[in-house]
């Protein structure tokens, strides 16, 4: 069983959020949350460690960038119904750090805007964990990590998502609608390489031009 590695990055796939690590003349297959894959480039030496998984059809290697990390991941994949998939989306749309806040707050509306990840699974994450991450003392040390971490961790891309997030967050959006006024911004080319002020203004208007969710205009009424 692999527990972990260092090696140098032979490759990537983005649309898998896969790398090759080649370490010892091995290359090693890993897949990893969005947060750890978008810091690595092609090329550079990493130690990362992996969990590996097993089932009687195949074998994968997950990624993390501590221990801690892959520790919550496991923890992830104790609760009934979740699998490594929806464990690492959920990793890649909140992050090691924030999630665990989100259990233990029982916040298991925005638990659910992570792909593949609906509200009854989010209640149910919340029943399962949230009075086992209090008593455990690791998850300060995924608080450790992020913090000393926070400048580099993110990519710029995702840097802005999440600072798009958070003023919507402050102008009264939930955690569903700006999800999806944010995915259908990015979704267009022409967007990609604009900046903070022309990204809000956007998303903006993407809130305001047509219902979002359930609730959207009561919302945006609000002011």
């Amino acid at each position: 069983m692999v527990g972990y590695l260092h090696g140098k990055i032979l490759s990537k796939q983005p649309e898998t959020n896969q790398c090759l690590l080649i370490t010892g003349g091995v290359g090693y297959e890993l897949t990893l949350p969005a947060r750890v894959f978008d810091t690595l480039t092609e090329g550079q030496e990493v130690s990362l460690w992996v969990h590996t998984h097993a089932r009687e059809d195949i074998l994968m290697l997950y990624g993390f960038g501590s221990e801690a990390e892959k520790q919550f991941f496991r923890l992830l994949l104790g609760v009934s119904g979740l699998g490594p998939k929806t464990a690492l989306s959920l990793l890649s749309e909140h992050g090691a750090h924030r999630l665990p806040q989100l259990i233990i707050a029982k916040e298991a509306d925005e638990i659910a805007t992570a792909s593949g990840v609906g509200k009854k699974l989010a209640q149910r994450l919340t029943l399962e964990l949230a009075s086992k991450l209090e008593k455990m003392t690791w998850v300060i040390q995924l608080e450790k990590v992020s913090e000393e971490n926070r400048s580099v961790a993110l990519s710029p891309k995702r840097q802005l998502r999440d600072d798009l997030s958070s003023a919507l967050t402050n102008l009264g959006y939930v955690p569903q609608q700006i999800k999806v006024a944010l995915d259908r911004l990015f979704d267009r080319e022409e967007n990609q390489d604009l900046g903070f002020e022309a990204c809000l203004k956007g998303a903006l208007k993407e809130l305001s031009s047509r219902p979002l969710a359930s609730g959207a205009q009561e919302i945006s009424g609000h002011g």
